[in-house]
C-alpha cells in the first residue's frame, strides 16, 4: 500500500502555507462569514481550537486544517479550510474520508454537539458535511460579514440521544 498522507497536531508553520494555497470558495467562506482573511481565521482557529488538526500529503506539504472551537465545555464549533489539493487529490481525500468518522466519534467524547454555518456557495463543504451525518437546520439569508445565505448545520452525540 502506497503511504499517502496523513493527519497531525497542527504546527504554527501550517497557517502560511494553507492560507496562501486556499480553496478560492473555502477563501470567500471566511471573509463572508467573519470579514477575515485566510491568515487571520486560521491563526484564530489555531489559538482557539481543541483539537486543531493539518491534513499533510506524504511529502509532509499541509494540505487543509480543521478543529473544533469549545463555545461550552460540551458544544464545539466544528470547521474545516482546505487547499485545491484536498479536493484534486484523490488518494489524500480518500484516506480523510475513511478517517474522518473515527474523528468523529473522539471528538464526541469531549462534545455533546458540534455545529456550524457554511456559505452555500461552498457546494464541496454542504457535501461533505451531509456525508458526515450532521443536520441542516436553518437556513440563514443573511449572515456574516457580507449578508450571504448560510446553512447552519449540527450533529448531537449519540450518548446524549435517549432510546
Amino acid at each position: 500500500m502506497t503511504f499517502v498522507g496523513y493527519t497531525r497536531r497542527t504546527i504554527p508553520a501550517d497557517i502560511p502555507v494553507i492560507a496562501a494555497n486556499m480553496r478560492a470558495v473555502d477563501a470567500a467562506e471566511v471573509q463572508a462569514q467573519s470579514g477575515s482573511s485566510p491568515q487571520e481565521a486560521l491563526l484564530y482557529c489555531f489559538l482557539y481550537s481543541k483539537p486543531c488538526m493539518t491534513i499533510c500529503k506524504a511529502d509532509e506539504t499541509p494540505i487543509a486544517m480543521w478543529g473544533v472551537v469549545p463555545e461550552t465545555p460540551s458544544i464545539g464549533r466544528v470547521w474545516m479550510l482546505g487547499t485545491d489539493e484536498l479536493v484534486q487529490n484523490r488518494a489524500v481525500q480518500l484516506r480523510f474520508l475513511r478517517e474522518v468518522r473515527a474523528y468523529l466519534k473522539e471528538l464526541f467524547k469531549t462534545y455533546a454537539v458540534l455545529w456550524n454555518c457554511v456559505d452555500m456557495r461552498n457546494t464541496v463543504h454542504v457535501r461533505w458535511i451531509g456525508w458526515m451525518g450532521f443536520t441542516f437546520v436553518a437556513k440563514h439569508p443573511n449572515y456574516g460579514a457580507e449578508g450571504r445565505p448560510f446553512l447552519e448545520f449540527c450533529q448531537v452525540s449519540k450518548s446524549c440521544v435517549t432510546p
